[in-house]
């Protein structure tokens, strides 16, 4: 595959450069592809392992879901500026320290902003 791919301009190595590369090897090239037997236990593995990434990506989108109708409730505008950011450790991280509309208030913007650097930092 390293040979197919030096083939195809650019340096980067992302995930879909690599799918596009074997899909064009598939296409145009199907004899420098060797099948994989898998046996029947392996293929009910993985077939479980999906099923649970699938279920913890639906229960991801439910949860933030959640949130954000209950911040639509609570306070809207609030919801409009942390609603699309619910994965960032920062909102997270402010939700729980201060979970009402007042209390994120009471902290003042210079606090607000100094407890997000902090937080950003710590995480990464």
């Amino acid at each position: 595959m390293r040979r197919i791919a030096d083939l195809h301009a650019g340096e980067a190595k992302t995930d879909a450069r690599d799918a596009a590369i074997i899909a064009e090897a598939a296409r145009t090239l199907p004899h420098a592809l060797r099948t994989l037997k898998l046996a029947d236990e392996q293929i009910a593995e993985l077939s479980m392992l999906c099923g649970f990434d699938d279920d913890l990506a639906a229960q991801t989108t439910q949860a933030s879901n959640r949130i954000r109708g209950l911040l639509t409730q609570i306070h809207p505008a609030l919801e409009r500026v942390l609603g699309p950011r619910l994965d960032h450790p920062a909102v997270l991280d402010l939700l729980q320290r201060y979970p009402s509309p007042e209390k994120l208030a009471s902290l003042g913007e210079k606090k607000l902003a100094a407890q997000t650097l902090q937080t950003c930092a710590s995480s990464g």
